[in-house]
């Protein structure tokens, strides 16, 4: 979805700069000195360039924060910080007009120098203010490597496909769920948190396309309290679902008790109470409670073609409605 182009360090983007400045050339001038000018100023003008292009690279390299889907600005939100981000890319943007102001200053002052030593000093002082512009924003630039990493392994979604959103407990089978009705090949392991983020898969029905998204498991506690995984889950809740199939476990094998898994579906019913959820028991190969909800195993494909057959009639009638925010509540 997002590629940012590779951002260097601050040293490594100052040897890029000063080793393209010591091959500048010029040949231009009536005398020595004239001469000596000219190649200051191109040795500048040189490093200056690579410096500017490279940090307005990075700036414009970055999605819009105030254009992207609401999805994808939670996920920044939720794993760089949205906040954080504005913050590197304004000092990376304050760079960048710093040194374009050195650089129409210094070749002014070289001008009016009247010996090598001068023309030299000169030179050797716009490098070091060169240096210490960059040496300033070297957390900003850190901090966009990190987001770097983050943003190019974000999914790939489409806000306006129908989407169906699987939710609940780690464990209770939503990786194997997503595996047996969709595309996606998400990871499955029988410990918490083997989905590190979130995956999509996708299938067509009658061509028709459809958009299928396996939460991180969501444990049963206040907002405030989860970690970036399970906001990313709220955050697909939240933007993305045109239904959420809501996976129980009453086998109580994935650790934890069927009671503490109902508290989280009135959870979600309550934070989002306009969204269709159809409610289902997997593992019914261990376990079949004599309940009226609908069972499945995902594991061996029992009930599955009815509950996606349910799911797609429900998601394709559904008009999303707003959800509160992620803090509310």
């Amino acid at each position: 979805m997002f590629n940012p182009p590779t951002v260097l360090d601050a040293q490594g983007l100052l040897d890029k700069a000063f080793h393209r400045a010591s091959k500048a050339t010029s040949s231009k001038g009536r005398n020595r000195i004239e001469r000596g000018r000219n190649l200051a100023v191109a040795k500048i003008q040189t490093a200056a360039d690579v410096l500017t292009s490279a940090l307005e690279r990075y700036t414009k390299g970055f999605p819009s924060l105030d254009r992207i889907p609401p999805f994808y600005r939670e996920l920044i939100d939720a794993t760089v910080g949205v906040l954080a981000l504005r913050k590197n890319l304004a000092a990376i943007n304050w760079a960048r007009t710093k040194i374009r102001e050195l650089q129409k200053a210094y070749p002014r002052r070289i001008q009016h120098a009247g010996s090598p030593q001068a023309i030299a000093g000169i030179r050797s002082e716009a490098f070091g203010r060169f240096s210490s512009v960059i040496k300033q924003i070297a957390n900003a630039l850190k901090g966009l490597q990190d987001a770097r990493f983050h943003l190019r392994h974000f999914p790939d979604i489409d806000p306006e496909l129908p989407t169906i959103v699987v939710a609940g407990y780690p464990n209770v089978g939503k990786s194997q769920f997503m595996r047996s009705v969709s595309s996606g090949k998400p990871r499955v392991a029988p410990y918490p948190f083997t989905t590190k983020g979130v995956s999509v898969g996708h299938l067509e029905i009658r061509y028709s396309r459809y958009q299928v998204i396996d939460t991180p498991g969501l444990l049963d506690r206040p907002m405030e309290k989860r970690n970036p995984m399970e906001r990313q889950a709220i955050a697909a809740l939240a933007h993305l679902a045109d239904l959420v199939v809501f996976l129980l476990d009453p086998s109580e094998t994935c650790g934890y008790d069927l009671p503490a898994q109902l508290r989280l579906l009135d959870e979600v019913r309550t934070r989002f109470p306009e969204a269709p959820i159809l409610v289902v028991e997997n593992k019914c190969d261990i376990l079949r409670a004599e309940t009226d909800r609908p069972k499945v195993s995902a594991l061996t494909g029992e009930g599955v073609t009815e509950i996606l057959a349910d799911a797609i009639r429900l998601a394709t009638s559904h008009v999303p409605a707003a959800a509160p925010p992620l803090g509310s509540g």
